[in-house]
């Protein structure tokens, strides 16, 4: 038996889907787990009926607390926990399942931002002392920054290319599968990590017990991408910071968190000239487009034109879900990491 273990909060219509879709992606008996942080009873009333146990939190237990919660009702051998924005392909949760299994704990699927599957969201980042200085000194110098930039360009385009079933150092939270013996094991997750890093922190905590983490291309998913931090901007960028440097201080001590906070700036990055639709001219094939919250392209999904195809406009389904005030797209070589052009939508 698996386990699917999902965690609710005001998002109910997107949890049944949710529920739903991973029925349908397994052959093998799924026993649902909802953990609902919404403090609203008609969000209780709407979800209870769709899942086998459900759990309603007196207080928002964040994302962390409720999956320890959630996990004691779990039965099956394998729990699969998501977010409640997200929807399962055929086979996927067997997929997740099957690559469990000798020293691989942990096992992330490929997340895409569209329906139609064609937008690639970005791996996840371990984020380390020394990535996070990279970080910080690269919020200081443009060259450096450019350096920076180009690298997690190759990088994503790397990623995006996987074919077949590689051990990496993190994936996202969004939804993961971790076999339950393991989860046990490493004492769950930790609840000082309310929302961000609650995830990145559990699986550094499974290598440190020489378990593997593994990302499975086969296993494909829809994420509604930005839903949280583009509710409120400035809210869910308080929570990245704060959880940001309660992590670093876990892994490096007080003292090199407040050090490396204390080193980075916000990155200026020049303006694209503003569109009301998301779209970018791509100039000759074999080129990635990027698109991004962010200006400075931090983290960024994309897309791989199809040859011949010079416009790329964002699917309809993700600009109307899109929460945040800009989108930035630009269009780069995989290769080098060279940027051949950017612009920027207002939502």
């Amino acid at each position: 038996m698996l386990s699917l273990l999902v965690v609710n909060y005001r998002s109910a219509a997107l949890a049944i889907e949710a529920i739903r879709t991973a029925r349908a992606a397994t052959a093998l008996p799924l026993q649902v787990v909802v953990v609902d942080n919404s403090c609203d009873a008609s969000e209780t009333e709407m979800v209870q009926p769709h899942a086998d146990i459900s759990i309603v939190s007196a207080v928002n237990r964040g994302y962390a607390g409720a999956i320890n919660d959630g996990r004691r009702a779990c039965e099956g051998e394998v729990i699969i926990v998501c977010n409640p924005d997200v929807t399962f392909t055929e086979g996927s949760i067997d997929a997740l399942a099957s690559a469990i299994g000798g020293d691989v704990a942990v096992a992330g699927p490929a997340l895409f931002w569209d329906s139609a599957l064609r937008w690639r969201l970005p791996p996840a980042d371990r984020t380390t002392a020394m990535e996070k200085l990279d970080e910080a000194i690269a919020s200081r110098s443009a060259a450096w920054f450019g350096a920076r930039d180009r690298r997690r360009i190759r990088k994503r385009a790397a990623f995006w290319g996987l074919k077949t079933t590689q051990r990496v150092d993190a994936v996202s939270g969004a939804v993961m599968a971790i076999r339950t013996r393991d989860f046990d094991d490493a004492e769950g997750f930790d609840e000082r990590f309310a929302l961000y890093f609650e995830e990145t922190d559990f699986v550094r905590r499974i290598a440190a017990r020489r378990r593997s983490t593994v990302h499975v291309p086969s296993a494909r998913c829809r994420h509604l991408y930005n839903q949280s931090a583009g509710k409120v901007a400035s809210e869910a960028a308080q929570r990245y910071a704060e959880s940001e440097r309660r992590y670093l201080s876990k892994w490096n001590g007080p003292l090199v968190a407040r050090l490396l906070k204390s080193i980075e700036q916000p990155v200026g990055i020049p303006d694209a000239p503003l569109t009301e639709v998301p779209s970018i001219d791509v100039p000759k094939d074999g080129l990635v487009v990027e698109a991004s919250p962010q200006s400075s392209f931090t983290t960024a999904a994309g897309y791989i034109p199809a040859q011949g195809e010079r416009r790329v406009t964002l699917p309809a389904d993700v600009w109307s879900s899109f929460r945040g005030e800009t989108l930035s797209l630009r269009v780069v070589d995989p290769r080098s990491g060279e940027v051949l052009g950017v612009s920027r939508a207002l939502k």
